[in-house]
């Protein structure tokens, strides 16, 4: 009986955390395999298209653990010096509660010079939540269940003024300055700052998330730049140092790291927390600790990261794991001259 009660207990628990919190956005570790996640600056940036494939599995060993999937697509549309994208996503977190969004977004790209390129970029998301309560437990069914008797129909006053679905539009713009050694991005999510509460006499409204992305390319080899060609960028060899720090609301979270490029293997190991920082509960803020090993050949790449827990959950939760999966096309979709070829190298990373 206290076995049973205790599972019934940490299912509402589960259940609750959604409209008893503030939930921040999905995340990656993997964020540059996902661009068009980070900002819609991304676009179709330096006369490139691709697509990407993102799953992420986190706490696997807990009941309550969270799974999230994103598709993305872009195409460069190089003779007006726009990008357009598509972003679909779907998380599910504590097993009851599932966020699906589909985002269009466009881009503008200033040639400041050979090597130096403006993105601005715009974003519209329709986006759909829903509650699954056929595992709902409420107090009054345990209560039933104290005294001898069964769960049986819930009378708890709080289902009837739930909704199973919530829809609503969400805005976003960013910016991004990239070189042919750094770049520097800015963007901000939620504009509008949209209600996503389920519960229809309540308003929970979505914080603007902001975040900044900072990082150069060191390259180990004079001649990368002049390759025109996949073969010759096969033989890369870099150093990449990023920074990438979101805020929303009461949240503050930063990655700092490195990826190390040794054509076609790919490393990275990065830090995720601001320890100086401490949270609300008084602990330092640190999170993890993630490694990663990707394959880049041509035009595809590979990677897949684990994420070393180091918050109050600890090890016993599973950390997390990641996978992703890209492909990019060396031309873009040109309304005056099709299949223009790639001529750039964008220095951001690829995973």
């Amino acid at each position: 009986m206290k076995k049973s009660l205790a599972i019934f207990v940490f299912r509402l628990i589960c259940v609750c955390i959604p409209f008893l919190g503030r939930a921040q956005d999905p995340q990656l570790s993997q964020f540059y395999s996902a661009p068009l996640l980070i900002s819609p600056a991304f676009a179709g940036i330096n006369s490139t298209s691709k697509v990407n494939f993102n799953y992420r599995n986190q706490w696997p060993n807990l009941e309550a653990n969270y799974q999230f999937t994103s598709f993305s697509a872009d195409l460069s549309i190089g003779s007006i010096n726009s990008g357009v994208g598509i972003i679909a996503t779907t998380d599910k977190q504590f097993a009851n509660l599932k966020t699906t969004s589909l985002g269009l977004q466009y881009a503008y790209h200033i040639d400041l010079s050979p090597d130096q390129t403006l993105s601005m970029g715009m974003q519209g998301t329709y986006v759909n939540r829903g509650l699954d309560m056929s595992n709902l437990i409420t107090g009054d069914q345990i209560n039933n269940l104290l005294i001898g008797g069964s769960l049986g129909a819930s009378n708890d006053p709080l289902l009837s003024s739930m909704n199973n679905q919530r829809a609503y539009v969400d805005l976003s713009a960013g910016g991004l300055l990239n070189t042919r050694n750094y770049w520097i991005g800015f963007s901000a999510h939620h504009l509008n700052q949209p209600n996503k509460s389920l519960i229809s006499s309540t308003e929970d409204l979505l914080a603007t998330k902001f975040s900044v992305q900072v990082g150069t390319k060191i390259i180990l080899q004079e001649n990368f730049y002049e390759a025109d060609s996949y073969e010759d960028r096969n033989n890369e060899k870099s150093i990449s140092p990023v920074v990438h720090y979101k805020q929303q609301g009461d949240f503050k979270q930063l990655d700092m790291g490195a990826y190390v490029t040794l054509s076609p293997m790919v490393f990275g190991l990065w830090y995720r927390g601001i320890p100086i920082v401490k949270s609300k509960i008084g602990t330092p803020n640190r999170e993890s600790i993630v490694a990663l090993v990707g394959y880049k050949q041509d035009n595809f790449s590979i990677g897949y990261s684990y994420d070393i827990t180091m918050s109050a959950l600890g090890p016993a939760a599973g950390g997390a794991h990641e996978l992703s999966l890209a492909y990019l096309f060396d031309f873009d979709f040109s309304l005056k001259k099709p299949f223009v070829k790639w001529k750039r190298n964008l220095s951001c990373p690829k995973f």
